[in-house]
């Protein structure tokens, strides 16, 4: 009758993890054979964050496991759920009599679950006891967490799932055990469900071994595990997410150079840095907000980078883009100074001057359908269901930018800055919002495409003499997405009417009434001479 006695182990050597767990308990220092009790020592270890090398990353996971030659086995990914239909009744039986009875004793529960041949009966009766009393004791911390009782609505998961995974994954390592090997570990990738963290903390008060790889740095172990001081080993940065962990063994592996370039690019073009390389966010999302300006500051600001205005942040996988959203009334009496102002804008590469109304057609039919398939759970529009959608105009753009689309058109949708029209439901609005946006002209795509978010922001500039059709509504959806989405946003209407404030909510817009009104002031376009001045400069 072999006694296991696991003591945790203070240190480590995180890169020669296989070769320890290969090596005879009997060769560790720490070991002791006294009689029937051995006692050996207890791998609880855990790598959190990763390196910025991601394929050099999971390369080495694979050599890990590859080294320890089978003492160490990856569970993430691979627990099996598999379990009999006389073991699902047996175990019908045993919530019914705990509801029952109120909550049954963690000593009731474990005895039931050995008289209905719920749990592994092994050759070695030590062990089959050890096996027993750790469950007792991991059922008590359950109590101890649900406020005292096994009643808690997730105990029926957890204890099916522990009976499953002791039957799957404990006992085949158990009948197999060799004392001169002893346990072996049990290693994990990533975050865990509720039950899994059960799991891992029975195998680790069992006496196996645990290696966890934490990449987004939840650090989840240590509150599972209760470890005051866990043998821990951070890498530089937590990864966004879970990457997928890859079957086979990544081939490609950073040279020293392109480690060296990627270190530098942590130290240097973080988020917060003001260091950044072109299209550094190109993955991120956009947050537009609207600047309050004098419409002097307006145009000074359409022609400075985003990163130097004010409120300009990068944060949580989003960029905050502060945007000129403005609508000019009227025109100056000082005309240079005017058309001066307007050439500055319009004759760089990043504007979109727009003078023939309505610059977008409207689209018909009924949407709902579409409207309906691409909301979430959470009634929201999901971007990654648009973007898999057959009518997603947007499809042939960067897979980072389509998302950023896509939010944008959720946030537009959900907070429509559209005025609702008569007899026209809140609804109806969204639903209409939503089908004028999946057609935005391809100049202004072009813009998006090019727009290198801390750079410099892009202007779509209206100038709307009402000589050839007037500013419809689809023309002020396209503008307040394009507003949302982070772009900057001028309307002038020299005769001094509203256009835009027909469709769109007036205190969304920053307007600017100037002196005088003229009822034929076509736009003029800046001389040869002015063209060729400041081509030179």
């Amino acid at each position: 009758m072999v006694q296991l006695h696991p003591v945790r182990v203070r240190t480590w050597d995180p890169e020669n993890i296989g070769k320890w767990l290969n090596q005879p308990i009997i060769n560790h220092p720490e070991t002791k054979i006294e009689e029937e009790t051995i006692t050996y020592p207890q791998l609880l270890g855990q790598f959190v964050g990763m390196p910025l090398d991601a394929d050099d990353y999971f390369a080495s996971i694979h050599e890990l496991l590859e080294e320890s030659e089978g003492r160490l086995i990856r569970l993430s990914d691979k627990l099996n759920k598999q379990i009999t239909a006389e073991r699902l009744r047996a175990l019908q039986d045993l919530f019914e009599m705990n509801n029952k009875e109120r909550g049954l004793s963690p000593n009731r529960i474990v005895a039931f679950l050995d008289g209905k041949g719920l749990l592994p009966r092994l050759q070695d009766t030590g062990v089959n006891r050890r096996l027993r009393l750790t469950l007792i004791d991991i059922l008590k911390a359950f109590k101890e967490q649900s406020a005292g009782s096994t009643t808690h609505s997730s105990f029926r998961r957890i204890v099916t799932d522990l009976v499953k995974w002791t039957f799957n994954h404990i006992e085949p390592e158990l009948e197999k055990l060799t004392l001169e090997k002893g346990l072996p570990g049990f290693l994990w990738y990533g975050s865990v469900t509720e039950s899994q963290k059960w799991f891992l903390k029975f195998s680790s008060m069992f006496g196996f071994h645990i290696i966890i790889f934490d990449p987004t740095g939840e650090r989840w172990f240590d509150k599972t595990m209760d470890l005051p001081e866990p043998l821990t080993y951070s890498f530089q940065v937590n990864a966004e997410s879970v990457l997928p962990f890859p079957e086979e063994k990544p081939q490609r592996v950073g040279t020293v150079a392109y480690r060296a370039t990627q270190e530098v690019d942590r130290l240097l073009h973080h988020d917060d840095s003001g260091l950044y390389k072109p299209f550094q966010f190109k993955s991120y999302l956009t947050r537009s907000i609207r600047l309050k300006t004098t419409l002097d500051e307006a145009f000074m600001l359409a022609k400075e980078r985003a990163m130097v205005r004010p409120s300009f942040a990068v944060e949580n996988g989003s960029v905050v883009i502060p945007v000129v959203f403005a609508k000019v009334m009227g025109i100056e009496k000082d005309r240079k100074r005017f058309w001066d102002n307007i050439h500055n804008l319009t004759e760089r590469e990043d504007t979109k001057l727009v003078r023939s109304f309505p610059f977008i057609e409207e689209r018909k039919g009924n949407q709902q359908f579409h409207y309906r398939a691409a909301l979430g759970k959470d009634g929201r529009l999901d971007p990654e269901k648009m973007k898999t959608a057959h009518w997603w105009k947007y499809s042939k753009l960067p897979n980072g930018l389509q998302t950023a689309i896509g939010e944008a058109i959720a946030r537009h949708v959900e907070k429509p800055l559209l005025l609702t029209q008569q007899g026209e439901s809140f609804e109806e609005l969204q639903l209409y919002a939503f089908s004028q946006s999946m057609s935005l002209p391809d100049s202004v795509v072009q813009l998006i495409q090019l727009f290198d978010y801390p750079q410099f922001v892009p202007t779509v500039l209206f100038y709307n003499e009402e000589k050839d059709g007037e500013l419809s509504r689809a023309d002020a959806n396209a503008i307040a997405l394009i507003h949302t989405f982070g772009l900057d946003v001028i309307v002038i209407n020299p005769q001094g009417h509203q256009d835009i404030e027909r469709w769109i909510d007036p205190e969304a817009i920053d307007t600017h009434w100037l002196d005088e009104r003229s009822f034929n002031e076509p736009f003029r376009e800046p001389s040869v001479v002015k063209k060729l001045f400041r081509k030179w400069l």
